[in-house]
């Protein structure tokens, strides 16, 4: 049994890339791992301030839940970002809470990982793009593997995902971890 941590960074009410998120939790859980879905929506994380607080301290200065939720990422198992493409990248919301990380960085390490992404281009170019920003981040941890990618291609409206074959995908995806 693994522990699974999913970042949401959508902040549209049943995004589809929240929609693909639950699929993949519901494909893990249903063999037997736990799974925990933080939502940035949520769980707003403010800018980096690059004061270098936290490489002195070992935990960021400001008081939102960065430290919380890093602890439980260097706790799991198995680490799943995911977020609609914008303009061919990832969401702000996720770009920040990458560079949140600095505060921990060095303690996430030995994990699968996963990227669920949602565009609405049809071809799977536009969810590269963006996972080309979240291997920098991959890169800078040490043996954090990218291990599979739910690619929600020509996904426009709210709730595409749930008639699309990726809807599937994601349960199986999640289900192999």
């Amino acid at each position: 049994m693994k522990k699974v941590v999913i970042i949401t960074s959508s902040y549209r009410e049943n995004s589809n890339s929240n929609v693909l998120a639950k699929q993949f939790q519901k494909g893990a859980e249903s063999t037997g791992n736990t799974v925990e879905i933080i939502s940035l929506k949520e769980n707003r994380i403010a800018p980096c301030l690059g004061c270098n607080f936290c490489q002195i301290h070992g935990e960021c200065t400001l008081k939102d839940k960065i430290n919380e939720i890093l602890d439980k990422i260097i706790d799991c198992d198995v680490l799943v970002f995911a977020s609609p493409t914008y303009y061919y990248s990832i969401s702000g919301s996720l770009k920040n809470f990458i560079d949140r990380t600095y505060a921990k960085f060095r303690k996430i390490k030995n994990k699968d990982f996963y990227y669920i992404g949602s565009c609405s281009d049809t071809s799977k170019d536009g969810i590269d793009r963006a996972i080309d920003t979240v291997k920098g981040f991959l890169d800078c941890l040490d043996n954090v593997k990218l291990k599979g990618v739910v690619y929600g291609t020509g996904l426009t409206d709210v709730g595409d995902a749930k008639y699309s074959p990726v809807f599937k995908k994601a349960f199986e995806i999640g289900k192999n971890i």
